[in-house]
Formats: structure tokens, sequence, C-alpha cells
């Protein structure tokens, strides 16, 4: 089981939610609500953030679940809008391509950077 299916079982149960009424207001089946849980499902883009509304999280909360998926995940997207810039693409692309060669002090800027957008 992945951090995220652990949490998210874990918010299920303390909010007395059957598996079928989750899935349900997801708009998901049982079994791939059960498979998100067990880790034998990619977690879809945005389900953290579905999960937290259904459950009423408060944005600390929803930021640890997102954290939780983040850790759960072996493979991102990096999503480039149909219509953007070339040098998005290639920034996108060099990111990806050389993200496991970034320095740890590299990273750490990056996410300085970001976190300072997201605010």
């Amino acid at each position: 089981m992945t951090p995220f299916g652990k949490a998210v079982r874990h918010l299920r149960i303390e909010h007395e939610m059957l598996l079928g009424t989750m899935a349900d207001a997801l708009d998901v089946s049982s079994s791939y609500l059960s498979q998100i849980e067990s880790g034998k499902k990619p977690i879809p883009q945005g389900f953290a953030d579905r999960v937290a509304q259904l459950i009423g999280l408060d944005a600390k909360a929803t930021v640890e679940l997102r954290q939780q998926a983040a850790l759960s995940m072996a493979e991102f997207k990096i999503h480039v809008a149909d219509n953007a810039p070339a040098s998005d693409r290639i920034l996108a692309g060099e990111l990806a391509h050389e993200f496991a060669r970034l320095t740890p002090e590299a990273k750490d800027n990056i996410a300085r950077l970001l976190r300072g957008v997201a605010k």
C-alpha cells in the first residue's frame, strides 16, 4: 500500500464512508478506488484534490494529501498547453530529462521558486 492509499483509506474510514459510497462520490468504480488505495493503480491527475474536496479538508490537510500522492507516484507528467510557446516546451523537456542530475541545492532552489509562485 502506498502512502496515498493509506491516507485515503484512513480518511474514508475516519469519515465512516464505505468504499462504494466514496467511489460513487468521486465518480470512479469501487474496484478502481480499491486499486488506488492498494497502490495497484496510478493516482489520476487531480485525484488528491477531489478527495480533499469530498472530505472537506482544510488547506493544510489538502497540501499533506497532495504530498502523500507525490510520494506514491513513480512517474509524473508535465502538461504544456497546446498553444504554449516553444520555450515552455523546451523548459518542460529539459526539466524532465535533467531532473535526476540536479544537485540537492538546485532542487531546493526550484522548490523555493515554485512555492513562491504558488502563494
